[in-house]
């Protein structure tokens, strides 16, 4: 059993950086285990993984709720744009179809 196993065994409601301390590994070290699958949160109820555009504490996935939320209205704002723009387009088009 090593270090790392060794420490959330005696105490599981360690946090990533609490642990990382411990064992003496970078807490990125434990996130990337955290994301590969090596440890499962689960198990290990303040482990945290961290969100990738805000770094705000995740327990899956690569982006926190309010991130991912974002970058949906995001996404939904600029279709609804590109949808205007072609309606917009579709309507010139028909106006100049008509006159001719």
């Amino acid at each position: 059993m090593n270090r790392m196993e060794k420490e959330l065994r005696s105490n599981r409601k360690l946090t990533t950086e609490e642990l990382a301390e411990r064992v003496d590994e970078r807490p990125e070290l434990i996130r990337a285990w955290i994301r590969k699958g090596r440890l499962k949160v689960y198990d290990y109820p303040n482990l945290t993984d961290a969100c990738d555009l805000c770094e705000a504490p995740i327990r899956k996935g690569k982006l926190c709720p309010d991130c991912s939320l974002r970058i949906k209205s995001e996404v939904a704002h600029v279709y609804e744009q590109e949808r205007l723009m072609q309606e917009r387009k579709r309507r010139e088009n028909s106006f100049l179809n008509k006159r001719k």
